[in-house]
């Protein structure tokens, strides 16, 4: 049977992603071989599809050099956020989480890049920008617990029972929180929501449906988990 694209887009969040430090450079994949070109770049976390080579050339020209390192990240964990992305996933937070050990990735950005991140990321929106200095972050090189920035939710995270769930698909080692795949979290929300006897024609319709997926995000952010994350300084859009 054939998957309509747009739903496996959809299902597939937050895509592949190496298990090594690369770097993309004119739409290709390499391992990163020179440390080195890191220097003089904005480092930001990627703790979703922002790791994934497959996401990075949907937000940036083909012709852009961009490395991504892989590290791990101490006290936090992948949640999914109390909003529907445009193209249809729950997309990905950042949520304290004593003792757990997340493996993510780092985005080093240069300053035309990051803002175009900012452009994709929909500050003020779905997310803040902030920023944080003394981070429990390990990495195979010398990363020296630098001031990292990260994209911040603003509508909580995703309330499952009471629960806040993590991203099956992210690998964490001393994980407290129950965790779903996306399509696990999608069909939960579906059948939350009642409204189309077929899962399929009703994420076809959030895909295809601001108004859908604004009625969707509004229902997640009634019931949403707070979260609060103080290690960060959020900056204002103005600020950016």
């Amino acid at each position: 049977m054939t998957i309509d694209p747009l739903i496996l887009r959809a299902l597939g969040y937050p895509y592949s992603y190496p298990a090594y430090d690369f770097v993309l450079d004119k739409g290709s994949v390499a391992p990163l071989q020179d440390r080195n070109s890191l220097e003089g770049r904005v480092p930001v976390l990627a703790i979703g599809s922002n790791r994934s080579p497959e996401q990075l050339l949907r937000k940036f020209n083909d012709e852009d050099f961009l490395p991504v390192t892989c590290v791990k990240l101490c006290d936090y964990d992948v949640v999914y956020a109390a909003h529907v992305a445009s193209y249809g996933s729950i997309p990905a937070v950042l949520a304290p989480s004593p003792g757990t050990i997340v493996d993510i990735a780092i985005n080093w950005l240069s300053k035309s890049q990051l803002k175009r991140m900012h452009e994709t990321e929909a500050i003020g929106i779905n997310y803040d920008y902030g920023v944080a200095k003394s981070l429990k972050i390990t990495a195979e090189y010398d990363y020296n617990n630098r001031e990292v920035g990260c994209y911040l939710g603003r509508r909580g995270c995703i309330n499952i029972m009471g629960n806040v769930v993590a991203l099956k698909e992210i690998t964490a080692t001393k994980r407290v929180f129950n965790a779903f795949s996306q399509s696990e979290i999608l069909n939960q929300i579906w059948l939350n929501e009642q409204k189309e006897p077929r899962f399929e024609v009703w994420l076809k319709s959030l895909i295809q449906s601001k108004e859908a997926r604004q009625s969707t995000t509004a229902t997640l952010e009634r019931t949403a988990i707070l979260n609060i994350l103080p290690a960060f300084e959020v900056f204002t859009s103005e600020g950016l």
